[in-house]
C-alpha cells in the first residue's frame, strides 16, 4: 500500500508541476502587440509656384516672400489614433480642421482643434487624432522653392507647472 500511495503522490506531484508549468508558460507568453494605427495620409495634392520676391497686403493680412515660394495644398487625413510624429516645416502651414479633432503640442503648449478652427504650424510640433473617429484637415503650406516640405524634429523638453 505504501508503494501504490507513494506512486499515487509522486504522479500528483508530477501532474501539478506540469500544470504549473503550463500556466506559468502561458502566463510568459507575451500579449500580441496591438498593430499601431495608420499614419496620417495626404490626398488631393496640389502645388504652385508664387514668382519672388511677393508682397500683398490687404484688410490687415500682409503676404511677403524674398524668393520664388512654393504653395502646396492638400487634404491630410488622421486616422483615429495615429500621430504625425514630431517634425517641422519650413515657411508657413495653416491648418482648417473640417471634421474630427486633433491635439497639437508645439514646444511645451499643448491644444485642441474641432472641426471648423484652423491654426498655423510654425516650429517642431507634434499633431495627434486621440478620437475614435478619423480627423480630416486642408492643409496649405507656403515655403522656399527647393526647400523639403517636412522634416523631422526632435520633441521638446518639458517640465511639469509646480503646484500652487
Amino acid at each position: 500500500m505504501r508503494t501504490v500511495r507513494a506512486a499515487s503522490v509522486a504522479l500528483g506531484v508530477s501532474l501539478g508541476l506540469v500544470l504549473c508549468g503550463m500556466a506559468a508558460g502561458a502566463a510568459a507568453d507575451p500579449v500580441p502587440a496591438a498593430d499601431p494605427p495608420p499614419a496620417p495620409g495626404a490626398t488631393d495634392i496640389w502645388a504652385g509656384t508664387l514668382p519672388g520676391p511677393a508682397k500683398a497686403k490687404q484688410d490687415g493680412v500682409t503676404l511677403r516672400t524674398k524668393g520664388d515660394t512654393t504653395v502646396r495644398m492638400f487634404t491630410l487625413t488622421y486616422p483615429a489614433g495615429s500621430d504625425s510624429g514630431w517634425h517641422a516645416h519650413p515657411g508657413i502651414v495653416v491648418a482648417v480642421v473640417r471634421s474630427g479633432t486633433v491635439v497639437r503640442q508645439a514646444g511645451c503648449r499643448i491644444e485642441t482643434f474641432s472641426a471648423g478652427d484652423s491654426f498655423t504650424e510654425v516650429g517642431p510640433h507634434d499633431v495627434r487624432n486621440l478620437g475614435t473617429g478619423p480627423a480630416v484637415l486642408s492643409i496649405t503650406q507656403v515655403f522656399p522653392v527647393g526647400d523639403q516640405p517636412r522634416l523631422p524634429a526632435d520633441p521638446p523638453v518639458c517640465r511639469p507647472h509646480p503646484h500652487r
